[in-house]
């Protein structure tokens, strides 16, 4: 119904449905993600990195002054000169600063996979699907234990995939009827996405290039101009974010920390670039930069179909079951869902040109796999209802034991999430009694690492004010150890065994 009571009773009845869901999936992030012994504690370098930016944005700055004597610093992910900063863009962290402000910045991510659900399901709405298959689309987000856990984290993601899905609603709803106020919304948000995570972002802005170019003949160049004023805002976002890590307009945080310590990381294919670092990871960290590097030398042109097709196996396997990926197929044939495919498409060929391959780096393709995969189960059961009563009633028996193996799969997988929550692993359980005894110090700690040491685990992150920091962390560098001493005079000063977990007192 799209005008008179009928209209405006189906757009309350849909504002009400995602007002549930978003409801629904923040309860059950919340709960997969603070209920746990730890509670929501950072379990990445990543994570922690984004909390960092967080807190130094909450502080009401971009980023913070080098550290004393930077190289007793050093982690992963982070800048410590010619500022203190993430390597990444900061539209996430700018999400979760003011519930860092407020002491909740754990409830962020959570807001952010209802907000998710609940666009899913307007998505999928104004695509022209029906009420229940729009519900399976954002169900198939709720009960993917394949993805929502990912929004249990401080990860980007988190922001990414609900950036995605702002873009292909808002795609959609421009190209069913183009306002000023939706262009606007639209590459408001698609600035947004490429705020958080530059190939998200890309792929959001092919997006809207399409729908510009689709509604150009009916739409006044007047109304069409209103796409302007989001990209210009965020392309000086851009440029303000890069001259306050970097002091480089044009240098973005990431390809600096690159330059610094790992020249051959970044998209590409085939031959590995050859220059030098300028500075050297510290030598726990070394385990990180070989991963890296075998990583991308791998990344070849030769290796390129077969690693192309992993991947799409890999986009597949996000989808809970066969069953859903073979309606996610059928779905392809639902034309209005056009921009969510044109979204998954160009950020499918944009990842093809970065190394890694893993389940996180292609969550932003979820968006649209949940609601083809509602497209398509709603195209069955349209088909179903054609056929004779002969053949209706075995095809409808098969729709239905379809519908409930993928219903099984997803509630036996949420119901061991949120059973085992409790037990939630937290990688840096085994040095917090000793951190927290430090802090109650206010100690300034030298932290001894092994010759062999897990590069993805790194303890040496800081509060970005170390100042008022409650314990401030430096890299043991043996003798040199006491020249950061006189950087923080009144704090005791320890070296601590990050292995043993022994405290040596050394002021």
């Amino acid at each position: 119904m799209s005008g008179g009571v009928g209209g405006e009773r189906s757009r309350r009845l849909d504002a009400i449905c995602a007002l549930l869901l978003l409801v629904a999936g923040t309860s059950l992030c919340m709960h997969v993600f603070a209920s746990g012994k730890w509670g929501p504690r950072p379990n990445t370098q990543d994570e922690s990195v984004y909390l960092f930016q967080a807190k130094t944005l909450a502080s009401g700055h971009l980023t913070m002054p080098s550290p004393p004597l930077p190289e007793f610093f050093q982690a992963a992910h982070l800048l410590t000169v010619p500022r203190f900063a993430a390597k990444y863009l900061p539209g996430h962290a700018a999400l979760l600063a003011p519930f860092e402000a407020l002491g909740m910045v754990w409830l962020a991510p959570c807001l952010l996979l209802g907000a998710t659900a609940a666009l899913l399901f307007l998505a999928a709405r104004l695509a022209g699907l029906s009420l229940w298959a729009s519900w399976v689309a954002a169900l198939l987000l709720l009960g993917n234990t394949e993805v929502f856990p990912f929004f249990a984290s401080y990860l980007s993601q988190a922001s990414s995939v609900a950036g995605a899905a702002a873009v292909i609603a808002l795609a959609l709803a421009v190209d069913l009827r183009p306002r000023p106020g939706r262009i606007a919304a639209l590459f408001a948000a698609i600035a947004f996405t490429g705020l958080v995570r530059p190939f998200a972002g890309a792929a959001a802005l092919a997006t809207g290039a399409v729908v510009i170019l689709r509604i150009r003949r009916r739409t006044p160049p007047l109304t069409l101009a209103w796409a302007l004023p989001p990209l210009i805002a965020g392309a000086l976002a851009l440029g303000v974010v890069c001259k306050a890590s970097t002091g480089s307009w044009t240098t973005a945080p990431w390809s600096l920390y690159a330059k610094q310590y790992m020249p051959f990381d970044g998209p590409g294919i085939g031959p590995v670039r050859s220059d030098a670092p300028t500075l050297s990871l510290p030598p726990h960290l070394r385990d990180l930069e070989v991963g890296f590097r075998q990583s991308r030398e791998r990344h070849t042109f030769a290796r390129l179909p077969g690693e192309a097709f992993r991947r799409l196996l890999l986009v597949g396997n996000l989808l809970p079951g066969w069953v859903a990926v073979a309606f996610a197929v059928a779905g392809l044939l639902w034309r209005p869902l056009w921009p969510a495919g044109v979204f998954a498409a160009a950020f499918f060929l944009l990842q093809l040109t970065f190394h890694f391959r893993a389940p996180i780096y292609y969550l932003e393709t979820v968006p649209w796999l949940c609601l083809a995969a509602a497209a398509g189960a709603e195209l069955a059961v349209r088909f179903v209802r054609g056929l004779r009563l002969a053949a209706a009633l075995p095809a409808a028996a098969a729709l239905v034991l379809a519908a409930l193996w993928v219903g099984v799969l997803m509630g036996t997988g949420v119901r061991l999430v949120v059973v085992h929550a409790k037990e939630r692993h937290w990688t840096y359980a085994l040095w917090e009694p000793a951190f927290e005894w430090l802090r109650e110090q206010r100690a300034l700690v030298f932290l001894r690492y092994p010759a062999k040491w897990d590069g993805n685990i790194d303890l040496t992150y800081n509060e970005p004010d170390l100042s008022r920091a409650s314990l401030v962390r430096a890299i043991d560098l043996g003798a040199r150890d006491g020249e950061l001493l006189p950087f923080f005079p009144g704090r005791p000063a320890f070296v601590l065994d990050v292995v043993t977990l022994r405290a040596e007192r050394i002021r």
